[in-house]
């Protein structure tokens, strides 16, 4: 003997009967909220007043943050923020001669190149607008024979006109120093970095960030709206499954015991 059993309710239809319980209930749902939501949301409103500035007499988020948390926030920041600039520029003062070793290294040609311009440049720097020797004695040649190709002699008004040509090639001469120079030092700072930036100048990152003080204060709020008056429709989709597999077992059972109940009339 066969028993016919029920069809299980299929997805399709499940999904339709929870839409159509929803389209059912939506003005009494509505009329819900609209009644109760205002409500919640004043009171939602309240309960954050009440976190940030306090009732009754007792201070709230703000008057403690200000008071009790920002000092000692700023307190803390400032206390890991000193201990650690003082530890990396410890460790820059260490550090450096290796850095600076290992980056010549890396480039000796570069490295000795630089040395070569860094002590001829200063050195002519330290002349100032005096002419170094050599320049003395090609200055004085040059125009002692510019003097002598015009027909002139040697006398007092030519060691003056000398003695200016001098003084105007000083003054050039100090111009130039002063702008190789100048064009060095970018080419030091290229070649060798900035040791002390590369090795110190980090935050401890320590205290409490933004983030988390708005997060803080936002957990002290209630929701702005009642979620009992708005069913989800999984919620409803999941009691119209289970209502109708209640029903479909039952059907089951009955159909069973029908079956027996013939079984023994046959006997």
């Amino acid at each position: 003997m066969c028993f016919e059993s029920a069809q299980a309710p299929s997805q399709s239809q499940s999904y339709g009967d929870a839409l159509a319980a929803q389209v059912q209930y939506a003005p009494a749902i509505y009329a819900a909220n609209q009644q109760y939501s205002p409500g919640y949301t004043q009171l939602a409103l309240n309960n954050l007043s009440s976190f940030l500035n306090g009732s009754n007499g007792n201070n709230g988020f703000l008057a403690e943050y200000g008071n009790q948390i920002l000092p000692q926030l700023t307190a803390g920041q400032t206390a890991a923020n000193t201990q650690l600039r003082t530890a990396n520029l410890s460790d820059a003062a260490a550090l450096t001669p290796q850095y600076i070793a290992t980056e010549r290294a890396a480039n000796p040609g570069g490295a000795s190149l630089l040395d070569t311009l860094t002590s001829n440049t200063g050195r002519d720097l330290s002349y100032g607008t005096q002419l170094t020797p050599a320049e003395q004695v090609q200055m004085n040649q040059s125009t002692r024979g510019a003097s002598a190709a015009r027909g002139l002699g040697y006398g007092p008004s030519d060691v003056f006109n000398e003695s200016m040509a001098d003084t105007g090639y000083g003054q050039q001469l100090y111009q130039q120093r002063m702008s190789a120079a100048q064009s060095l030092v970018p080419q030091l700072s290229q070649f060798y970095g900035n040791p002390t930036g590369a090795i110190s100048g980090m935050n401890s990152g320590a205290g409490m960030s933004a983030n988390s003080i708005s997060s803080l204060a936002s957990a002290g709020a209630a929701p702005a709206q009642s979620s009992e008056f708005n069913p989800s429709a999984a919620a409803m989709q999941n009691q119209q499954i289970g209502a109708q597999l209640g029903q479909f077992n039952a059907q089951t059972q009955n159909s069973g015991i029908s079956a027996g109940l013939g079984a023994v009339s046959n006997l």
